[in-house]
């Protein structure tokens, strides 16, 4: 386990899945050998689906009787160096409650109210009046451009058509496919701006060639709008050119650092918070001083993505050592793994649309109070 690296103001009043208060509770009934994690696992906090045999899951499946997932350190970091972790592994035994008084996590926020309902993907909780959309928005995975090659494992992208370069995609030659041997993927960028024009290191050597359209297939999408709900681990979602099936399994961490403004449209970034994703163009950045919309135009010296000198869309406030972030949130947009890969949509200069399948499922709770700290992400649940 790694030293801790943040101390927030104000302690958190509880972790997802914790009981709220003292009240009366009720727990969904098993026989011998029910309610038992499956191999997939499951998320404390979220919502799972018991079948007529004690089965359990977290997909949605018609006429199964619904349940919340309770925190009763049940869940085990089975990952070589894991800090935190609120998956239960596999054949662990739980305990589901359809009473009772909880604490949820809302990625897209909740207000007191509000209907509880489970996103039929992975169980998370939603809150709403109504039903909620699932997640809906604009994204694209992997790349298409322009590059120069020069013999040997550096690739230099001249002009970005779509997307960004991630490392670990798979890149090709379309103009001649021989120029950079099938199955190369890209190991890092060396400079330029993150994802966009700039140089890269291969794990091949290429031909030696100037101009060529190079694309990649990539095991990540760029989220860059969102028009409704929000976007959980383990959501099946749809598109033009996006595999069947195709799901999301983790998201980046949003940008953050420390950086100086000089009162004018330079951006310089001190430090990096570890963890946290690139600052690439066209993000939203925030920050003292810095106004609403300001996106990041280019980046001009540095770590692609990191310490640096940037150019912002507006002039700023006079400022050093402010803290800087990115508009992107969870569940919102910003940097996804998805599964199965490599994939590449939104070839066009535009994002496609994607949408998440299902329908939000009605779970007798009702969001009863919120812990404003945390934009309302934090909130106690009851039954009705």
């Amino acid at each position: 386990m790694t030293f801790q690296r943040v101390v927030q103001n104000t302690q958190a009043p509880a972790v997802a899945g914790d009981f709220a208060s003292t009240n009366p509770f009720a727990s969904v009934l098993a026989g011998p050998g029910a309610l038992v994690a499956p191999a997939s696992g499951l998320i404390v906090g979220n919502f799972a689906w018991v079948g007529p045999a004690g089965q359990v899951s977290q997909s949605f499946v018609a006429g199964w009787q619904i349940g919340f997932l309770g925190r009763n350190e049940q869940a085990l970091i089975t990952q070589f160096l894991g800090e935190s972790t609120l998956v239960v592994p596999p054949g662990f035994p739980v305990t589901l409650f359809n009473g009772g008084d909880f604490w949820a996590k809302f990625a897209a926020g909740a207000t007191v109210g509000q209907n509880v309902y489970a996103d039929p993907n992975d169980g998370a909780p939603l809150a709403g009046a109504t039903a909620p959309s699932l997640g809906a928005g604009t994204a694209t995975a992997g790349f298409s451009g322009t590059a120069t090659l020069n013999g040997t494992t550096t690739l230099n992208v001249t002009v970005v058509t779509h997307g960004v370069i991630s490392p670990g995609d798979v890149v090709a030659d379309s103009t001649t496919p021989g120029n950079i041997p099938a199955g190369t993927t890209i190991v890092s960028q060396l400079t330029g701006i993150a994802g966009g024009v700039g140089t890269y290191q291969m794990s091949a050597v290429g031909v030696a060639a100037v101009g060529d359209t190079v694309t990649t297939t990539s095991s990540v999408m760029l989220v860059t709008a969102v028009a409704s709900g929000s976007f959980n681990l383990g959501d099946v979602f749809s598109g033009t050119n996006v595999s069947a099936g195709t799901s999301i399994i983790g998201q980046a961490t949003p940008f953050s650092g420390v950086g100086t403004i000089t009162g004018t449209t330079t951006l310089t970034v001190t430090s990096v918070t570890p963890g946290t994703d690139l600052l690439r163009k066209g993000a939203t950045i925030t920050g003292a001083g810095i106004p609403a919309g300001t996106t990041i135009s280019t980046q001009t010296s540095g770590t692609p993505g990191g310490v640096g000198v940037y150019t912002l869309s507006a002039a700023s406030t006079n400022a050093v050592g402010v803290a800087v972030t990115t508009a992107d949130s969870a569940g919102g947009t910003g940097l996804y793994t998805i599964s199965p890969v490599p994939q590449t949509f939104g070839a066009a200069a535009a994002p496609i649309t994607i949408t998440v399948a299902g329908t939000a499922q009605a779970t007798g709770f009702m969001v009863r109070g919120n812990y404003s700290p945390l934009a309302n992400e934090l909130g106690k649940i009851s039954t009705l």
